[in-house]
């Protein structure tokens, strides 16, 4: 399994790629504004079609998304309660004032995430986990060791999104946003339940595990 992790852009996102080893499909996570990144990182990769999944739809995971749509006829999904805010990209993109945003355009969905569910594509298996707060539509996906044998994946992994980072929490003052209470009651019900040792690759900053943010994290320790 080949897993990229491209930071860039002006808020230094994390965007994904994620291919099975003996597959030409690939999923692309987030694609923010760091385009020639992606476009540099997508030439060590040997593919045919991509799939843009997105764990939420604000500015930063998504104002490059339709550049890789038009690009690549790729399609993109994301949950459906994040529309207001994919709706809103060009309002926050204004309110920023980030040369970088200026010419955002708003994608067309494709497909719509459910929670709970189980996915395959280009040979790689995932769940989805709804985790509410940062945006009422922000959507982990989870990568099991066991639904992905052929890949020998060493643990499980999540591409959180902007819900929990590495010693800390998204925010809830964007577009979207619900309050810090709701976010991590939410992150504690639906991630730190899981698997001492899988990893979190987060929408910002370094990967984590569950153990670590569990006893390390300032946001969320005491809430077990």
């Amino acid at each position: 399994m080949l897993l990229k992790i491209i930071p860039g852009g002006a808020f230094v996102e994390n965007t994904y790629i994620l291919q099975a080893d003996k597959s030409d499909e690939i999923i692309l996570v987030d694609p923010g504004s760091q385009i020639e990144d992606i476009e540099r990182s997508l030439k060590d990769v040997d593919f045919k079609t991509i799939h843009i999944w997105n764990t939420h739809g604000h500015l930063d995971h998504a104002c490059g998304v339709e550049h890789f749509k038009s690009k690549y006829n790729a399609k993109f999904f994301i949950h459906q309660k994040e529309l207001p805010i994919l709706n809103a990209m060009p309002s926050a993109a204004a309110r920023f004032g980030i040369e970088e945003f200026a010419d955002v355009i708003i994608p067309e969905v494709d497909g719509f995430i459910e929670d709970k569910k189980s996915y395959s594509v280009g040979d790689l298996n995932f769940e989805t986990i709804l985790v509410p707060g940062h945006s009422p539509g922000s959507i982990c996906f989870y990568f099991k060791e066991e639904a992905n044998k052929k890949e020998k994946m060493k643990q499980d992994i999540i591409i959180s999104g902007d819900t929990v980072f590495a010693g800390s929490v998204g925010r809830v003052d964007l577009t979207g946003g619900t309050n810090m209470q709701d976010l991590v009651g939410n992150i504690t019900k639906r991630l730190l339940c899981l698997k001492d040792e899988t990893i979190l690759f987060p929408g910002h900053g370094p990967h984590t595990t569950i153990e670590v943010e569990k006893q390390s994290n300032p946001y969320l320790m005491g809430n077990l």
